[in-house]
């Protein structure tokens, strides 16, 4: 099994100011801490995986919130291959509906071509959520998932061929043909997030492969995960490893990690909360988007299940209680590589990198043996 690292870049301790500001009370006009001096400390993390052994590195989209602050992950992972040599680079994800699918498989293609052919660019794809992020770049929420749907289908015709005709509502492409040419078909390396049943039946019906970044909790992504096995079967393609996105926290005793995995953790999914606004009502009157409207009615009642989720379910621990609880989740979700996530919340770099050393020497040998089955219905 494969084992990647994952850079958030979150700036958690800004949050009280940007909600001030948002509601219109005065308020300083900058972070206490810089955006950009968590950009440079977070890059090592980079520096860090390619050294010890991590076979791949990712990042992720989301836009004008300190919750993340990778804008574009393409361009973003275009520098994080000149700084390393051997790792692969992965997104998780590019929003679709954000951007026009053309010019991301030009990215896709692009850095593909900077990576030569002993890397590789995996891209993950995804819907999208925040209403915020929406609103911002001027889009409709409401057509979400039928841009998606398109999109999806231009960009996975355009990684495997290079050439596209399409006839679709938002997007009509015809003869078009991608430069540099590809060298081949990189339609393998397309894989989606899953995150409601909406978004799972248009990635099954295409046979996109899924990726699995839990937002919301384990339990409802393992769920979605094997509604899309049902699906995948149905649509008559063979069953499909996942890859699975989780949080962790390593230390040499159990008392060091669950103190740093109760704060940070928690404080994660608290930024998660916040940026989504899922104790808001917006949800449930956004096409394609009812049953995080769902969720969000239960949010309301008791946000606590959600603030400690990530803690409850996550590995974390000493190196053998990490093991042991990937373990399970490797197998659970039939994956074939897990991307880790080691800063997140207000975690010092520091921090982070101590765990992820750690990790690096004495459980990631441990889960690179794994061989978990396919995910299947």
């Amino acid at each position: 099994m494969r084992i990647g690292a994952t850079i958030f870049n979150q700036n958690y301790k800004d949050w009280d100011r940007y909600e001030a500001e948002e509601r219109g009370e005065t308020v300083s006009g900058r972070a206490v801490r810089s955006d950009r001096e968590i950009f440079r400390e977070e890059i090592n993390i980079a520096r860090i995986a390619d050294e010890s052994g991590f076979d791949s590195v990712w990042t992720i989209e989301h836009h004008f919130t300190p919750y993340t602050m990778v804008t574009n992950p393409l361009q973003y992972l275009t520098y994080i291959a000149g700084i390393t040599k051997r790792v692969d680079l992965g997104t998780m994800v590019v929003v679709l509906p954000w951007h026009n699918p053309v010019r991301v498989a030009e990215d896709v293609n692009m850095l593909d071509s900077f990576l030569g052919p002993r890397r590789n660019i995996i891209c993950g794809v995804g819907r999208g959520l925040g209403r915020r992020e929406y609103c911002g770049l001027g889009i409709d929420q409401n057509e979400a998932r039928g841009r998606f749907d398109e999109s999806l289908q231009v960009l996975n015709g355009l990684l495997a061929t290079g050439k596209c005709d399409f006839d679709g509502e938002y997007y009509k492409i015809h003869g078009l043909r991608l430069r540099p040419q590809p060298e081949r078909d990189l339609s393998a390396n397309l894989w989606c997030a899953g995150g409601t049943s909406e978004t799972v039946q248009i990635i099954a019906k295409h046979g996109v492969r899924p990726l699995t970044i839990p937002t919301t909790s384990l339990d409802l992504a393992l769920a979605n995960m094997k509604r899309y096995a049902e699906l995948r079967r149905t649509a008559g393609y063979k069953p499909s490893h996942t890859k699975l996105a989780l949080w962790t926290f390593v230390a040499e005793t159990e008392s060091e990690a669950e103190a740093g995995a109760r704060r940070y953790m928690v404080e994660y999914a608290d930024s998660a909360l916040r940026h989504y606004e899922l104790l808001g009502t917006h949800l449930r009157n956004i096409k394609g988007y009812e049953s995080y409207g769902a969720q969000s009615d239960a949010l309301r009642n008791d946000p606590t299940p959600f603030r400690m989720g990530f803690f409850k379910s996550h590995p974390w621990g000493t190196p053998q209680k990490t093991i042991e609880r990937a373990k399970e989740l490797a197998k659970a979700f039939g994956t074939d590589e897990i991307m880790f996530i080691f800063k997140y919340g207000s975690m010092p770099i520091e921090v982070a990198e101590k765990s992820m050393r750690l990790f690096a020497k004495e459980v990631m040998p441990a889960l690179k043996e794994l061989n978990p089955e396919p995910l299947a219905a």
